[in-house]
């Protein structure tokens, strides 16, 4: 079993390496990208005023420079209702959902050998 998730570990870093540009997106911004794709995922996008209550995760301060960091890096993106313009959702961009789709290929793969 450990090997296997070596083997993950290795592919995946490969992945983040030749693909995305994560630099200048350190741990906490990962994180960040992960819930927020997670809850979309699950159908609900993140509001921004909820992502900032993450204190799990960093302060609300950090969590602000980390979204304009995700954002700028094209991992995420913002958008608003017609409804309620002053309600601002945060949903993974194509980018990031091809990544996760990337990383779910590559936990199959590390499982195969």
């Amino acid at each position: 079993m450990k090997q296997i998730y070596l083997r993950y570990l290795v592919l995946a870093e490969a992945l983040r390496q030749s693909n995305i540009d994560f630099s200048g997106i350190d741990e906490v911004g990962k994180k960040l990208l992960e819930t927020i794709a997670i809850k979309s995922a699950q159908g609900h996008p993140m509001v921004v005023t909820e992502t900032m209550e993450l204190s799990d995760i960093a302060s609300p301060a950090t969590i602000h420079r980390r979204i304009e960091i995700l954002k700028k890096a094209g991992l995420i993106q913002v958008f608003q209702t017609e409804q309620n313009q002053k309600i601002k959702y945060l949903v993974p961009t194509q980018t990031s959902i091809d990544y996760f789709e990337k990383l779910g290929k590559l936990m199959a793969s590390a499982m195969r050998r």
